[in-house]
């Protein structure tokens, strides 16, 4: 099983929204994280990784579910019988 978190897009926008962070670059400031960082996981052209995520829960302060959320995917049968067959 493949296990991924992803950003709810819309949380951030209100997050950004709520405390005057009129752009990417303000929220990058906040997080302490580059802001193409930022841009590329509100994109979902990049995951979040370990110290975007906590940064995003400790400095806003908010909790894991309002703003990620967990993607469980089952391994694609077909590369799991050809591995197995290996």
């Amino acid at each position: 099983m493949s296990v991924r978190v992803h950003v709810r897009v819309d949380a951030f926008e209100r997050i950004k929204a709520d405390r005057d962070l009129r752009s990417n670059y303000a929220l990058a400031k906040r997080l302490g994280v580059a802001p193409s960082t930022v841009g590329r996981v509100l994109k979902s052209e990049q995951l979040p990784g370990n110290e975007f995520i906590a940064a995003t829960i400790a400095t806003l302060g908010v909790d894991f579910d309002d703003v990620f959320e967990i993607e469980r995917s089952e391994p694609d049968s077909e590369n799991v019988d050809r591995k197995a067959g290996e």
